[in-house]
């Protein structure tokens, strides 16, 4: 039997389970993007984090993250521990809305949460991580730029636009404005760059700053008008050149498996694929 630790504080936390997350930047991207900026930028106001590890003989052996409103992040929970997890995150989340991380250890939570309440499991999104190894640059007119904070009102309704089509299943809220979040994302080091063709924005994608030399592209968002002219694959390029540049020994995005398409984009620019991944959903009766 695993021995289980609630942390109150992501400070602690962190000092915790650190060399668990780095030790694998790759698998472990959403999370350590994610506990980065919270440590980075800490939200006194907003709700709390749910932040468990497991010991084993002393051991640290897993940990779990869930940063309300969004699933639980899977990616540090041992696959033969998840029966043992899913009773402590019930009673810190009874109403937890899904689980996201690599399919197997998302798959093996969202099986033993059904176990035990008898929750209903939906995918909302079957997606494959991709890495980049040699850059390839695709020969596409335009030129690319570095967003500053003044885009935001560009790029603020392309942002909800783009969560719209590609990520209609989260739940967001309702009072955030798209144009603070742009700002903030670009002020806080965020990396956001813009296509032009004579003048004219027609692409769009962001980087996060490096974390232990890893960072994520995402989003990447082509206005329907300009589609089919390569845009969206030069705007990724030109970021993920920005990434190296930055420190990033590692470039990493993420693709939607039901897009054919922009999977074939990435790959020719030079993305090949590492593992797959889902988000799934409860629906607890």
């Amino acid at each position: 039997m695993a021995d289980f630790v609630v942390h109150d504080d992501l400070p602690d936390f962190w000092a915790t389970a650190e060399a668990l997350f780095t030790a694998d930047p790759v698998r472990h991207t959403v999370a350590l993007t994610a506990l980065t900026r919270r440590l980075d930028h800490p939200d006194h106001d907003g709700p709390r984090e749910i932040l468990v590890t497991a010991y084993e003989n002393g051991e640290l052996r897993g940990a779990a993250v869930q940063m309300p409103p969004y699933p639980l992040l899977s990616t540090a929970i041992p696959v033969d521990l998840v029966d043992e997890f899913a009773p402590v995150v019930r009673r810190l989340v009874p109403n937890l809305s899904g689980v996201n991380g690599d399919r197997e250890s998302a798959e093996a939570f969202a099986a033993a949460w059904q176990r035990l309440t008898s929750s209903e499991v939906t995918e909302a999104m079957a997606l494959r991580l991709h890495r980049l190894g040699t850059l390839v640059v695709p020969a596409v007119p335009g030129v690319l730029r570095l967003a500053t904070p003044d885009d935001a009102e560009l790029l603020g309704p392309w942002y909800s636009a783009f969560m719209a089509e590609a990520m209609n299943h989260i739940t967001r809220d309702e009072d955030a404005d798209p144009v603070v979040e742009v700002r903030e994302q670009i002020v806080r080091g965020h990396a956001h760059a813009v296509w032009e063709v004579d003048g004219v924005p027609v692409s769009w994608a962001a980087a996060s700053p490096p974390v232990r030399a890893m960072s994520r592209i995402g989003p990447v968002y082509t206005p329907a008008e300009h589609r089919g002219h390569g845009y969206a694959a030069a705007v990724t390029a030109g970021i993920s050149a920005w990434a190296r540049s930055a420190g990033a020994d590692e470039v990493l995005l993420y693709t939607d498996l039901a897009n054919p398409t922009s999977n074939g984009v990435y790959q020719r620019i030079g993305f090949t694929p590492v593992l797959d991944a889902t988000e799934l959903t409860f629906d607890t009766p």
